[in-house]
């Protein structure tokens, strides 16, 4: 075989191979996760930090928070409280899906949770109704998921002790695997400038589990 045709041979071949090493895959995030307790810590010392009950608000949402009955809370009443209150809530359970140009977050508890299409193939669209969890959109920044999340109702409380939020809430959460693929690592940042007097940030560290979701009825309370 010649030296030229050893050439013509290798060309393809290392085009491949430069094309290859160009690629970047993204994590495999399927499985089912439940938030590690407050009081606990990772292995390298990680723990939670931030709750939905310390958002900082504006003087209108304090005084709105006085003409709120805590019995109205949709905790309370097995709605859904919203992606805000919920990946904060001790003990949730999750199991992710993914999807040709999604990913499903599936929630043990259903009432509270029900369950989130994160669209990774599309934008927001436009004059969509406004829903419990908002209309969520993903993309991929290196390992990290990065989840935007607006069009909410105002159905939902920002914790439970009556803090309420506008049509203008705007979500984003970080989600990436740490620590070979055990644990999650999630990041919410809220802001709403008709609520929060400044954006509110907290983490939740989400362990893997070898189980299943199961079943988890909610009643409402007296």
């Amino acid at each position: 075989m010649s030296l030229v045709t050893i050439f013509i041979v290798m060309i393809p071949l290392l085009a491949a191979q430069q094309l290859g090493r160009g690629i970047a895959t993204t994590p495999d995030l399927k499985g089912i996760y439940q938030v590690i307790p407050n009081s606990a810590s990772l292995a390298d010392g990680r723990k939670n930090a931030g709750s939905p009950a310390s958002v900082a608000l504006l003087p209108a949402a304090i005084e709105k928070i006085k003409t709120v009955d805590l019995k109205d809370d949709p905790a309370k009443m097995c709605q859904p409280v919203g992606p805000f209150r919920m990946m904060a809530r001790e003990q949730n359970k999750i199991e992710l899906v993914p999807e040709a140009g999604m990913i499903v977050m599936l929630f043990e508890d259903l009432s509270h949770g029900l369950m989130r299409t994160i669209y990774t193939n599309r934008a927001h669209p436009k004059g969509a109704e406004a829903t419990w969890l908002g209309d969520s959109t993903g993309r991929w920044e290196g390992d990290t998921l990065v989840v935007d999340t607006v069009g909410f109702n105002d159905r939902t409380w920002l914790n439970d002790r009556g803090a309420q939020h506008t049509g203008a809430l705007h979500l984003v959460e970080r989600i990436r695997p740490i620590l070979s693929g055990k644990y999650l690592e999630y990041k919410m940042t809220a802001e709403d400038p008709g609520a929060l007097a400044k954006p509110y940030a907290y983490t939740r560290y989400y362990e893997k589990l070898k189980t299943e979701v199961m079943e988890d009825v909610c009643e409402d309370e007296p």
